[in-house]
C-alpha cells in the first residue's frame, strides 16, 4: 500500500498511511455527466495511488444500456433509485428518500471509511444524507455556478448547519466558488477538476470518415448550445464539414430535426464510454463547447486539450478560467462568430497547431496525479480537525 506523506507533525497514521476512502457521487452513476466523469477519475487515481476507495452512487431506474456506452462504466455501490429533477438548467438523476437514507447509513457503517468525500454536500441526494449520517469527516466539493439559487436562498437555515459539518470545503472553480459562498459565506479550497492527460495524449484516433470533423460533446440540453452550433454549421458548408455529436438528452430529437431541416452534416454517436471518448476527441480537427452559461468549470475543455485538439468554446466565467489564453472563445449564442472562430481553426494549419500546443501545456496543471497529492493533504487535514 502506498503511504501518504507525513504532512503533520508527530507521525500520525492518518499522515503516513494508505486510507480507507468513499466518495459519494449524488448522480445516477451511468449517466452522462461532469461530475460522474470527475468522481471516476479521482477515484481510479487514488487507488493507484494505494488508497482503498468506494464509490457510492444513485441506482437508475433504466435497464442496462448495450455494452460500449456509458452503462458500461466502473463499479460502484449503488444505492436507492435516481429520479431526474430541473436543476441548473439541466436533469439531475438523484436518489432520495428513506430507502435510500437507510441505504447511505448501512453502507457507511460497512465501509467504517477513515474519510468521507460528498460531491455537491447539500443537494437532495446521496451526498446530502451521506452528511448527515456519516460518522467520518466529511470534506465536500461544490461544482454548480450560476447567477442564483433559489433553493439554496430558501433551504438556507436548514443547510447552515449541515454545511458546518463539513471539515473542509472544497470548490471546482471561482464561479463554484461565486455561488455557494454568497448563500454560505466560509473558507473554501479551489481544488479544480481534472483529467487523466496520458489517456487522452496517447489514445489511438477513430474513423470519424473523411474531411473536416468538429467534435460536441456533451448532454444533449438547451443550455449546452448545441442548437447555436448547428446553426453555426451551416456557415461552414464550404469546408466540407462534419459536425460529429456524442451524447444523449432531451433535446436530441429537436436537435436531429434541426440538422436535417437546415442539411447540415451531422452524425450523432450517442453515449460513449470513457475509454472510446479519448479516442474521439484525437479524431477531431476541433472540439466546440458552445454552452449558453451554467458551466463552472470546463472539465471537457481539458479533455480536448488534452488530446492535442483545438477548442473553441463560448466566453462563459467557468471556460475562460480554463482556456487561458489556449482556446478561442466567443459569445455564447452567437452563431456567426461561432462559425467565424471555427473556420479559422479548420483553415489556418499554423493556428491549429499552436492552439493545440498550448492547450497540451494548460491541460498539464490539470493532471489527476497532481491534483491527487492535494486532495491527500486535504483527508490528512479532515482527520486531524476537531470534530463538528
Amino acid at each position: 500500500m502506498a503511504r501518504l506523506p507525513a504532512l503533520l507533525g508527530g507521525g500520525s497514521k492518518a499522515s503516513e498511511e494508505a486510507m480507507r476512502i468513499a466518495i459519494v457521487c449524488p448522480y445516477a452513476w451511468d449517466r452522462f455527466g461532469g461530475v460522474q466523469t470527475h468522481v471516476r477519475a479521482q477515484a481510479a487515481t487514488l487507488r493507484d495511488r494505494g488508497h482503498d476507495v468506494t464509490v457510492i452512487a444513485p441506482r437508475t431506474w433504466l435497464k442496462p444500456k448495450p455494452p460500449g456506452d456509458l452503462a458500461q462504466v466502473e463499479e460502484a455501490v449503488r444505492i436507492g433509485r435516481a429520479v431526474s429533477i430541473p436543476a441548473n438548467g439541466s436533469m439531475a438523476p438523484i436518489a432520495f428518500g428513506p430507502v435510500a437514507a437507510a441505504g447511505v447509513r448501512r453502507t457507511l457503517a460497512d465501509l467504517s471509511p477513515d474519510v468521507v468525500h460528498l460531491h455537491e454536500p447539500l443537494i437532495p441526494s446521496l451526498s446530502g444524507l451521506a452528511l448527515l449520517n456519516s460518522h467520518a469527516p466529511c470534506v465536500g466539493t461544490f461544482h454548480a455556478s450560476s447567477e442564483s439559487s433559489m433553493a439554496y436562498w430558501t433551504a438556507r437555515p436548514f443547510l447552515r448547519g449541515a454545511i458546518d459539518r463539513l471539515r473542509v470545503r472544497i470548490v471546482v472553480s471561482d464561479a463554484a466558488r461565486a455561488l455557494i459562498g454568497r448563500y454560505f459565506p466560509g473558507e473554501y479550497e479551489e481544488i479544480p477538476n481534472g483529467v487523466e492527460v496520458a489517456r487522452y495524449a496517447t489514445a489511438s484516433p477513430v474513423d470519424l470518415g473523411a474531411g473536416r470533423r468538429v467534435l460536441f460533446l456533451g448532454r444533449v440540453e438547451r443550455r449546452k448550445g448545441l442548437v447555436v452550433l448547428i446553426q453555426a454549421m451551416t456557415r461552414l458548408r464550404d469546408l466540407e464539414t462534419k459536425l460529429v455529436i456524442v451524447g444523449t438528452g432531451p433535446e436530441e430529437r429537436a436537435c436531429r430535426a434541426l440538422a436535417a431541416r437546415l442539411d447540415v452534416d451531422v452524425q450523432f454517436i450517442g453515449g460513449l464510454h470513457d475509454d472510446l471518448k479519448a479516442g474521439i476527441f484525437r479524431s477531431a480537427d476541433a472540439y466546440c463547447a458552445p454552452a449558453l452559461g451554467g458551466e463552472s468549470f470546463g472539465i471537457v475543455l481539458i479533455e480536448a486539450m488534452s488530446a492535442g485538439t483545438p477548442v473553441v468554446c463560448s466566453d462563459l466565467p467557468g471556460f475562460r478560467a480554463v482556456a487561458e489564453g489556449a482556446a478561442a472563445l466567443v459569445p455564447p449564442g452567437d452563431p456567426g462568430r461561432l462559425a467565424d472562430a471555427l473556420r479559422e481553426v479548420l483553415t489556418d494549419e499554423g493556428r491549429a497547431r499552436r492552439m493545440s500546443e498550448s492547450g497540451m501545456a494548460v491541460a498539464d496543471r490539470f493532471d489527476w496525479p497532481r491534483l491527487a497529492e492535494r486532495l491527500e493533504e486535504v483527508y490528512v487535514r479532515a482527520t486531524a480537525a476537531p470534530g463538528r
